[in-house]
């Protein structure tokens, strides 16, 4: 089972502030050009302009796909140069999660805070051993192809015929301050897609991190909210290599 070693301590690794730095040290300045890099299945943080419109680009690449929650951010895509260009609907505030995958393969949980600033940039650096593949090996690699489909079945609810799903609804041990319930398993060759509901249970305010669900054999960890509040809750989405007793 997935998370093996998460025992339910006390939680006291991230707090609000350190969150804060995370997302300012990472993503630059605001107002000037944000380039941001991080490895495959890496969490990308980034600066969205609230009143003007962001270009979201890949250095040396194109956007293969961009996935956020259906209405939480307009989408132009550009498919002569492979950008695509961002604004953010009125009275939007909350921070925006979403997917990215690229023409090498690349795939990255995209973490992008509302901020009024100016029209902006950001450009994603790729690791250049994986900028030097072709679009070709991407579109024809199976393993990329079965966590994308995964990733997409997750957030959009879809229960396909030709994909095995398991409904689960088991409690895990996660931390004094937080549930952690497995909702529902989906099976694609040798990979398994899970998601999870996180609540908050506890009087305080709560910040997660994608980095603390990783382990061996993970591919990918998403959450559709970083921040909750007391009595709050979020899906967690991870996508992991099937088991050898599964």
């Amino acid at each position: 089972m997935l998370i093996p070693l998460l025992r339910k301590n006390s939680r006291s690794t991230l707090s609000s502030a350190a969150l804060a730095i995370a997302l300012s040290g990472t993503a630059g300045a605001v107002g000037a050009v944000q380039i941001v890099e991080g490895g495959d299945g890496s969490t990308i943080y980034a600066k969205l302009s609230k009143q003007e419109m962001t270009r979201l680009s890949v250095e040396h690449g194109r956007i293969a796909s961009l996935r956020v929650r259906e209405g939480e951010l307009g989408i132009d895509a550009d498919e002569d140069t492979g950008q695509v260009f961002l604004t953010v609907p009125d009275g939007a505030s909350k921070p925006i999660n979403g997917f990215l995958v690229t023409d090498n393969g690349n795939t990255y949980t995209l973490v992008l805070q509302i901020v009024d600033s100016p029209a902006d940039s950001i450009i994603v650096k790729q690791p250049k051993a994986r900028a030097a593949q072709t679009r070709n090996d991407f579109q024809s690699t199976s393993y990329d192809k079965a966590i994308r489909r995964l990733v997409t079945l997750m957030a959009n609810d879809e229960l396909p015929d030709d994909v095995q799903v398991k409904q689960s609804g088991r409690k895990l041990d996660l931390w004094q301050e937080a549930s952690m319930t497995l909702e529902t398993q989906y099976f694609i060759g040798d990979m398994v897609g899970e998601r999870y509901t996180i609540a908050n249970v506890s009087q305080a305010a709560m910040v997660l991190d994608e980095r603390e669900f990783y382990r061996k054999g993970v591919s990918v960890v998403a959450l559709d909210q970083l921040n909750l509040a007391p009595g709050a809750s979020t899906r967690l989405y991870v996508v992991r290599e099937k088991a050898q007793n599964e």
